[in-house]
């Protein structure tokens, strides 16, 4: 493997900066932050490192920008749990909707021919590359609550031959973001993503090793993404089957409309 890895961007350590000090205000006191200048200084970076974060967290929701008034929290966000975005992984929807997170890795394998074939196809990859599959369950303080099946390219693995990749993730007990990044030097920034439903019975038909009596009866929120890195390539092709019943997510949306 290379372990050659990719650190985070200056705009997302800035993010987590500002998510930090917005953790800690006392917003019943006052909601407005600093201004770009003065919050660049306490970061450690440059303004416009702070004008992208402070673009991310107002799309999110978390932060409202005045024009000519500054940027303020949202204080309606504080009360949000599992964030849907992106940037949120599974274990920590789960834990910010109040739950222990458990993973179980229930197979890492050789996709079969069919699942390869759409995987190149979405990866944008040419010949027949190994493509290695990998489903994961997610448990709520020992309950059921979700499952995810993601699909990469050998060569995002870090590893020369499709059986050292399947061993690698086998013994991996990290998110799969963080093995990508670390073994194979793909930091990934951002995913485009379709969201669905699925019965209890597809996410029981994921592996023999899932109980269909833990699955439940309620149909299961399903979100198909594709992962791209910082050089906006696919890396990662996602299924995630998740009960909301479990694990609820919340949205705030910017309107932006025309009078």
């Amino acid at each position: 493997m290379s372990g050659i890895g990719r650190a985070p961007s200056l705009s997302s350590q800035a993010r987590e900066g500002l998510m930090r000090m917005i953790g800690e205000m006392d917003l019943s006191r006052g909601t407005k932050l600093p201004r770009e200048e003065e919050l660049a200084r306490i970061l450690g970076v440059s303004r416009t490192t702070v004008r992208q974060a402070l673009n991310d967290l107002a799309a999110d929701g978390i932060v409202l920008r005045r024009q000519g008034r500054g940027t303020f929290v949202n204080a309606a966000s504080r009360g949000i749990r599992a964030r849907f975005s992106p940037s949120t992984e599974l274990t920590d929807a789960i834990r910010d909707s109040g739950y222990e997170p458990e993973v179980r890795l229930l197979s890492a394998r050789v996709a079969s021919a069919d699942a390869a074939a759409r995987a190149r196809r979405s990866l944008k990859l040419d010949g027949d590359e190994p493509i290695i599959e990998v489903t994961k369950l997610f448990c709520a303080s020992g309950r059921t609550c979700a499952a995810c099946r993601d699909w990469l390219a050998l060569s995002s693995t870090g590893c020369e031959t499709a059986e050292a990749a399947v061993a690698a993730l086998e013994a991996c007990d990290e998110s799969l973001f963080r093995f990508v990044r670390e073994e194979g030097g793909h930091s990934v920034e951002w995913d485009k993503a379709e969201i669905d439903v699925a019965t209890p019975d597809e996410v029981a038909a994921l592996s023999d090793a899932i109980d269909a009596a833990e699955v439940g009866d309620r149909p299961y929120l399903l979100v198909r993404s594709l992962a791209y890195d910082g050089d906006d390539e696919p890396v990662v092709v996602a299924e995630e089957y998740v009960d909301t019943s479990v694990v609820t997510f919340d949205l705030i949306r910017r309107k932006e409309i025309f009078y």
